[in-house]
């Protein structure tokens, strides 16, 4: 451990436990930040082995094991506490990585926050608007991926949800109810993307998003009720292409 900081002995050694301890050790000014901040607020990033620090220009970090960032555009709301860690906001997170992950990636760490609630749309897009390229950061893959989530957009329930969303609002398709209620025969569904007016839906049907055979059986029940009050299904899946996604919306688009 470091100077000031102890452990209980014996207790196993974890990513956590240390994250914590360089926490506790860098002080009050040095907060959590890139892939480590990320995976504290709960995204699912790979490790690369270090633990990611940001200070301000008047705290330099010296730790073994800890690369340090420093910054002179620290604003207040970019940084907060998670589980008595001091790490960067959301927001700050995914400014911090974006020249770090892929844009694909990126776009997915938005995704994740926006469904968990830690983040919202136009503050990000606030945020980009005024940002300016700096060594770390890439302008560009950010408003790439906010190019692809105009007003109004919503990631869903899984990834899956949120590519598709993504490639009806890019081919301008007419935009589907998301998470829409429906009851018949006494019982309520919730269907997640839906044209109402067509009687026309559609879910992301994948078995890694579907594991347990209780979800399936309610799936297929639930498809079964839909169908007899004179709904059209459509099935997705993860392994289709964008392309053949969007070439199966069209057809029952143009045919419903």
């Amino acid at each position: 451990m470091f100077r000031g900081v102890s452990a209980v002995t014996g207790s196993p050694p974890t990513w956590r436990q240390a994250v914590r301890a360089v926490s506790l050790a860098a002080g009050q000014e040095v907060w959590l930040s890139h892939l480590t901040a990320g995976r504290v607020l709960g995204a699912q990033l790979f490790d690369d082995g270090v633990i990611h620090v940001i200070s301000d220009l008047g705290h330099p970090v010296d730790i073994p094991g800890v690369r340090s960032h420093r910054s002179g555009t620290l604003e207040p709301g970019d940084t907060t506490t998670r589980d008595g860690m001091q790490c960067t906001s959301t927001l700050r997170t995914v400014l911090d990585l974006s020249a770090t992950l892929t844009v694909k990636a990126l776009g997915e760490l938005v995704d994740h926050f926006l469904r968990t609630k830690q983040l919202q749309l136009e503050d990000l897009r606030e945020r980009v608007g005024r940002t300016r390229p700096a060594p770390g950061r890439s302008v560009k893959a950010l408003r790439m991926v906010l190019a692809q989530r105009i007003p109004g957009y919503d990631p869903g329930e899984s990834p899956l949800e949120a590519r598709i969303a993504r490639i009806i609002d890019r081919a301008g398709l007419p935009r589907p109810k998301q998470q829409h209620r429906v009851q018949y025969d006494g019982l309520r569904y919730r269907i997640d993307f839906s044209w109402p007016d067509r009687k026309l839906y559609l879910e992301g049907n994948s078995f890694g998003f579907h594991r347990l055979s209780s979800d399936l059986d309610k799936d297929a029940a639930r498809q079964n009720e839909l169908v007899l009050d004179g709904w059209t299904p459509i099935e997705l899946t993860w392994k289709m292409s964008d392309a053949t996604i969007e070439r199966t919306l069209r057809r029952f688009l143009a045919r419903v």
